[in-house]
């Protein structure tokens, strides 16, 4: 088959690509797409192995690059909306604007789902001292995207800095108990308060988002609910692997319970309640985005998206 998930960075018109970082981070264009593609790498598998629990064996979804080999494991996107506007829109326009655009582009296929990273998201900073919700972060976060649907799964990246670059780095990064430097940077750990926690929250919301272009709705548990907060337990044994003990034949003694709580559900009339773009993006449609190009503009601008995003508690 030549169904495949397309990894893509989105850089905005005016903006160099660089996404925000501590300055001791490499935060260029080419460790983005490292980023980008070891997170699409760790849900690939780990589609596979939920698949595999489920009795129907190690299934999963192909990526860009193992279709067509000449393609990079992330390609990157120049997008013609300019960096300034995109940091004013609120993340479903941005989701309806760089989905036309990568469906009208040489990339737009149907069959392709796109997974996008925006390169230009920015925390602005606070004074605040007091603990604020994720909505009063998200507040002062600009071009913050976690919305999928139809055709497109689409992210900002302001905890990007956070995921590993390398598949060796993947333990570390999720174990990293450093906290987040509040004032500068988005903290988006599901209220835990650090890079590890950042990295499995935002991670286990890539792999929510993506669940809901393959038509997945939203579940009590499980990622396509809450418990895509938890992914790194997957890839964790126990809660605290300090708190074991080794006897003289080095195995630990305690209970290195392998934490999974991935669960895929077909559960497709939750809470998938979309509008014409996602749609015709959908793999039921006779129509498809790319017929975007008959439409007139003043069509295409008219129909925004009704997407139910997974809602964060305050």
């Amino acid at each position: 088959t030549n169904l495949r998930v397309t990894p893509v960075y989105i850089i905005c018109q005016g903006h160099d690509g660089y996404f925000q970082s501590p300055p001791d981070v490499d935060s260029s264009i080419d460790s983005a797409c490292s980023r980008i593609a070891v997170g699409a790498k760790l849900i690939q598998s780990l589609t596979a192995e939920k698949l595999f629990e489920c009795g129907v064996g190690r299934k999963t979804f192909q990526l860009e690059h193992e279709v067509n080999h000449k393609k990079p494991e992330c390609i990157v996107f120049r997008s013609n909306l300019n960096v300034n506007k995109a940091r004013k829109m609120r993340q479903a326009d941005l989701w309806s604007h760089f989905g036309r655009e990568l469906m009208l582009s040489d990339l737009g296929s149907n069959e392709r789902k796109f997974l996008g990273f925006i390169s230009c998201t920015r925390f602005k900073g606070t004074d605040i001292d007091k603990p604020m919700t994720h909505d009063e972060i998200v507040c002062l976060t600009e071009a913050y995207a976690a919305l999928g649907g139809g055709g497109l799964a689409l992210f900002g990246t302001a905890c990007l800095y956070t995921w590993p670059t390398t598949t060796k780095d993947v333990i570390p990064k999720f174990l990293d108990s450093t906290p987040v430097n509040t004032r500068r940077f988005m903290d988006d750990s599901g209220y835990r308060g650090t890079l590890g926690g950042c990295f499995a929250t935002t991670l286990g919301s890539v792999f929510h988002e993506l669940g809901h272009t393959f038509d997945l709705g939203h579940t009590k548990d499980g990622i396509m609910g809450r418990g895509f907060d938890n992914i790194d337990r997957v890839f964790l044994v126990g809660d605290r692997r300090s708190s074991l003990t080794k006897d003289n034949m080095n195995n630990y003694n305690g209970k290195p319970v392998q934490h999974s709580t991935v669960s895929l559900q077909r559960n497709i009339s939750v809470t998938m309640n979309v509008a014409e773009p996602l749609r015709v993006l959908g793999p039921r449609s006779k129509t498809t985005l790319g017929n975007f190009a008959s439409l007139s503009k003043s069509d295409i601008i008219r129909r925004s998206p009704n997407i139910t995003p997974i809602q964060r508690p305050s």
